[in-house]
């Protein structure tokens, strides 16, 4: 069975999206937003030491999963979620605050639930 939300794209139709996809055995999970509140939560983390880590290394250098070659898998959703917990909510606006909310969740619960997580530009 697949769960698909889109509605933090509704509105923006015709522009890029971003798909992040959670898939545990039979369960599919889909997370459909404008790419411009992905932009806006990606340019909230900073490098560490002065190196991009995780998946801003991958957003900052555009490779994996911007490239087009269909789902791009997180290898260390751990990693990632940590990341995404370093952005400061009030620093976003509330639309985006309210994506952030929902990637954290789906990060979480597919790491909880031994998912994959999926990253896809489309």
């Amino acid at each position: 069975m697949e769960i698909v939300d889109r509605k933090f794209y509704e509105g923006f139709e015709g522009e890029p999206e971003i798909h992040f996809i959670y898939k545990a055995k039979e369960q599919v999970k889909r997370l459909t937003i404008w790419d411009g509140y992905f932009d806006e939560i990606m340019y909230q983390i900073e490098p560490v030491d002065g190196y991009w880590t995780s998946l801003a290394y991958y957003y900052h250098l555009d490779i994996g999963w911007c490239e087009g070659n269909g789902p791009w898998k997180v290898e260390n959703p751990e990693e990632a979620l940590d990341q995404f917990k370093t952005v400061d909510k009030t620093s976003l606006g509330s639309k985006t605050a309210e994506v952030l909310g929902e990637i954290l969740h789906l990060f979480a619960e597919g790491i909880k639930n031994n998912a994959e997580i999926f990253i896809e530009e489309d």
